[in-house]
C-alpha cells in the first residue's frame, strides 16, 4: 500500500509539473495576431508608429520605451500595426507616432488581453494617443 500512494504523489507531481510548462501564456509562439489601429483624435496615424510591447503586464511599466519584450513598427502604407504568432495572456501596448495632419508627435498605450478563446484569431484593438 505504501508503494502505492508513492508511486501516485510522483505521477501527479509529474502531471502538474507538466500542465505548468505545457499551459504557457503571454508572449510569442503562439497564433494570435493583434491588429492595433492607433488614432490621435480621430485620424488613424500612418505608418509612423512604433509600439513597443510589455508581456504579462496590465499596466504601462515605468518607461515603456526602455522595459519592454517586443518592438514593432507600423508599415509606411498601413493604418494597422500587426503584432503576430501571441499566446493567450496580457499585454500592455505603448505607441509613439507622428500624427502627420497636426504635424506632432504622439503617444499612449492600452493594456490587453488575449483569452483562451481568441489564442487563434486575430483581435483589433483601437488605441488612442494625446501629444
Amino acid at each position: 500500500m505504501h508503494m502505492h500512494h508513492r508511486h501516485s504523489f510522483f505521477l501527479l507531481l509529474s502531471s502538474l509539473i507538466f500542465l505548468a510548462i505545457s499551459c504557457k501564456k503571454n508572449g510569442t509562439g503562439g497564433k494570435a495576431e493583434l491588429h492595433l489601429i492607433v488614432f490621435h483624435g480621430s485620424n488613424p496615424i500612418i505608418g509612423t508608429t512604433t509600439l513597443y510591447v510589455k508581456f504579462d503586464a496590465k499596466t504601462q511599466p515605468a518607461d515603456p520605451t526602455t522595459d519592454y519584450d517586443l518592438k514593432v513598427h507600423g508599415e509606411m502604407d498601413d493604418n494597422h500595426v500587426h503584432i503576430m504568432n501571441l499566446l493567450p495572456g496580457n499585454y500592455y501596448l505603448y505607441a509613439i507616432a507622428y500624427d502627420s495632419l497636426a504635424m506632432t508627435p504622439v503617444k499612449g498605450g492600452t493594456a490587453v488581453t488575449l483569452k483562451w478563446s481568441e489564442r487563434k484569431k486575430e483581435k483589433e484593438i483601437e488605441l488612442q494617443t494625446s501629444n
